[in-house]
């Protein structure tokens, strides 16, 4: 619930409870016999001077329940936004699976107008697009024959890429092992989205093959979503696409298949795969409030001592 001014209510039904006030203070302050004390006679009490007026019962009672009324106004937790944060729970798992083998060493891409790596051109990409999602645990899996952890998933992003840096190539391409190991490493402990990113540049050559039925169906289990891309001089020709390993893993699991041939269009998918997934996190933002009960408790207190301490002072016998 909330008012004009951006004030909102964490418990507004707790404001119900004013409602009862007027009823409290109509019913302690209405007309009643005054106390008395029984006298044999008047003769005395004539030169006393007059008692000093007071309040009808009604508004004393109001004054009186002052203090709890904003004390209940307290209690609904009234409170202003702040603005809007990403909240970093809500991010998602990202594997990214790598091709690590020796044909990366090959310098056939072009970055910054000079010859590259296919490793160069994939570890600046990556760093690039990992910049950009601050908010997910990204692990990262390398393969040759077969698959090692590099990274396992986590925020401090800078670790993962110190790590992949540090990594060397090695010799075969074990395609459908990686998605197996990834997807293990991604269903781990999380109940966030998962997404796996595989990008490499040759056929498989060791072990099941990426479209592996085995393969598919343990991803789909985990709801990892795949993403492949095929890196290269060479592309597979659009009438080919639809039936290549690397296009069937991914549409089985409601990811999409990509081709780079250069950095630039590397750079590109990246951007096109970073949009894609963050198109389900745009609503996953929470509020930061400015809390005001303190703005009610505190002249509640008051105005209570206040009321004490009168009460104390005044007393007297009817």
């Amino acid at each position: 619930m909330s008012l004009p001014g951006n004030v909102a209510f964490l418990y507004p039904w707790v404001l119900l409870g004013l409602l009862a006030l007027p009823a409290l203070a109509w019913w302690f302050g209405r007309r009643r016999p005054m106390p008395s004390i029984t006298v044999p006679t008047l003769v005395g009490l004539g030169p006393l001077p007059p008692g000093p007026r007071r309040q009808r019962g009604a508004a004393r009672w109001v004054l009186a329940l002052l203090p709890l009324a904003l004390i209940l106004i307290a209690l609904a937790r009234p409170r202003i936004p702040r603005g809007e944060s990403p909240d970093p729970s809500k991010g998602i798992d990202i594997m990214l699976t790598l091709d690590f083998s020796r044909s990366m060493a090959e310098e056939d891409f072009r970055l910054d107008h000079r010859r590259v790596s296919r490793r160069t051109a994939l570890e600046t990409v990556t760093t690039k697009f990992i910049a950009g999602r601050p908010n997910d645990r990204i692990g990262i899996v390398c393969f040759a024959r077969t698959p090692f952890l590099v990274s396992p998933l986590t925020l401090d992003h800078n670790y993962a890429l110190t790590a992949l840096r540090e990594t060397e190539l090695a010799t075969g391409t074990g395609i459908g092992w990686a998605l197996l190991a990834s997807a293990n490493f991604l269903k781990k402990d999380s109940d966030r989205s998962r997404v796996l990113i595989l990008i490499t540049d040759g056929e498989n050559s060791a072990g099941p093959r990426p479209n592996d039925p085995g393969v598919v169906n343990a991803a789909i289990r985990a709801h990892i979503k795949i993403y492949t891309v095929l890196i290269g001089p060479e592309t597979v020709p659009p009438s080919a696409a639809a039936n290549h390993d690397l296009s069937k893993a991914a549409r089985a699991t409601g990811g999409q298949f990509f081709q780079a041939r250069d950095s630039h269009t590397l750079d590109g998918i990246y951007r096109q795969i970073d949009v894609l997934e963050k198109r389900e996190l745009v609503q996953k933002r929470f509020v930061q409030w400015r809390e005001l009960y303190a703005w009610f408790v505190v002249p509640a207190l008051v105005l209570f001592l206040v009321q004490v301490v009168g009460m104390t002072v005044r007393r007297r016998i009817p």
